[in-house]
């Protein structure tokens, strides 16, 4: 979610995020899974006077209506643990995960949602990642998903990652690779440039402030991050060729200009969209790659 609230293109986004969020998270589970590997909770929580008695404490930022928040929930709550779990479920990490975001809407429906689906082990704060509300050194990991470019200053949010962090304690960052290769936001941008005038640059959106590599890895370090890693990850779907797939991250981040936009201008771009993405089907199937990073750092044990 974006760290820019007055940002126009963000306000009243919640909706669209809350219709797609049910539907989108086991897709979003598959992702998640190494935002939390890169955090490596199991090492963390092995080591000696890291775990207190409530267990870790991972603060999510950017978390919108629930993900990764739930998932990491999830990996470090004792409710999924039951006498037929096997010993590897039994040595998982115990804990809380704080999830949080600049969007009070989006803080409401992330906690109904909480709610709803009895998550014991999860607060919602609403907070700005370029100045957090908390302590210094309070937490054992920090994640964010696709949200640290969305910021007006990015670097200064990476230092208040860093500063929330525990000595040892690990960050991790999920982030879009280049537009180049990522034809989804490629047509998108174009498409949208060309229908209604806004694509991303004209809505304020920089999605790939982090797509260097390079680039990237050098922010943490200069932010004061140490054992910095970065591995960027290409998988490609499968989905059904009749399905119009573009239109989750389509409405979460342009709906309100599609809700300004005209019947007859919403169906040109659903046209343009399947006519420029077609390339990409294989027997009968879309299969359109993508390319992310997950970018890693630790605050040194010692200072």
């Amino acid at each position: 979610m974006n760290q820019n609230a007055g940002n126009p293109v963000w306000q009243d986004l919640s909706s669209d995020w809350l219709n797609w969020a049910d539907r989108l998270a086991p897709q979003a589970d598959k992702i998640n899974r190494h935002l939390a590997d890169a955090l490596e909770l199991h090492a963390m929580a092995d080591q000696p006077g890291r775990s207190g008695p409530n267990g870790l404490c991972v603060l999510d930022l950017a978390s919108g209506v629930g993900e990764p928040a739930f998932g990491l929930a999830a990996l470090l709550s004792s409710a999924f643990l039951d006498m037929s779990a096997s010993a590897e479920e039994k040595s998982l990490p115990q804990g809380r995960v704080i999830a949080s975001d600049i969007a009070p809407l989006m803080c409401a429906g992330l906690a109904g949602r909480a709610a709803r689906a009895e998550i014991a082990n999860l607060d919602v704060v609403a907070a700005n990642m370029q100045s957090l509300p908390f302590s210094d050194g309070v937490f054992d990991g920090v994640s964010c998903r696709f949200g640290i470019m969305f910021c007006q200053n990015p670097d200064q949010a990476l230092r208040e990652t860093r500063r929330v962090l525990s000595p040892g304690g690990r960050a991790a960052f999920m982030v879009w690779g280049p537009m180049a290769e990522n034809p989804l936001f490629a047509a998108m941008d174009a498409i949208f440039t060309r229908v209604l005038g806004t694509g991303f640059e004209a809505a304020g959106l920089d999605l790939f402030g982090f797509s260097s590599a390079e680039n990237s890895v050098a922010r943490l370090i200069n932010a004061g991050f140490d054992d910095v890693s970065l591995v960027t990850h290409t998988p490609c779907g499968r989905i059904p060729a009749s399905a119009p797939f573009w239109r989750p991250q389509m409405e979460m981040l342009f709906g309100a200009s599609l809700r300004n936009a005209t019947f007859e201008q919403g169906r040109e771009i659903d046209d343009l969209m399947r006519a420029s993405l077609s390339q990409h089907i294989e027997d009968t199937y879309f299969r359109v790659p993508m390319c992310f990073h997950v970018l890693s750092g630790r605050r040194e044990a010692a200072e």
